[in-house]
């Protein structure tokens, strides 16, 4: 007789939840503080690196953190109540898209609303120097693609 699994996660989301867990835990417990602080400074989505008005010199990494920051400030979170309510979220939600999507388009679908996020928070916050972090626009994309086929038939 063929026993079911008591957790039916999709693999996928078990690989988002331990790279999000992983990237916290080499912050909390491998890096320095300066070395932290370097970290938020090319990975975060920090408005004010997309201002040209306020010269930053090189107070900010450029080049390509101007790019991938609109998706790796979702990886990392503030402390462990964050990571830890982000990622009780996207268990029920990431794996109904996750099942509905597959694994390519699920990845794809978590970067494209992770950059929406960044997206309007820029336009929102123009300048602004306090950087952005968690996955919270990622999960809420996936809370709107589940709410959207979980009522059809």
């Amino acid at each position: 007789m063929k026993r079911e699994p008591i957790f039916n996660i999709p693999p996928v989301i078990i690989a988002v939840l331990a790279v999000l867990v992983l990237i916290h835990v080499v912050r909390i417990y491998l890096l320095s503080e300066q070395q932290d602080v370097e970290f938020l400074l090319t990975f975060a989505f920090i408005p004010v690196r997309y201002d040209s008005s306020i010269m930053l010199g090189d107070a900010l990494p450029g080049g390509g953190a101007d790019v991938w920051s609109f998706v790796t400030y979702a990886f990392i979170h503030a402390d462990w109540t964050h990571l830890l309510v982000n990622s009780i979220w996207l268990l029920p939600f990431g794996s109904a898209v996750a099942r509905r999507f597959g694994t390519v388009r699920f990845l794809a679908f978590f970067a494209v609303t992770a950059a929406a996020g960044a997206a309007l928070h820029l336009a929102t916050h123009a300048g602004e120097q306090f950087p952005m972090i968690g996955a919270s626009a990622a999960i809420s994309g996936t809370m709107a693609a589940a709410m959207r086929f979980s009522f059809q038939r």
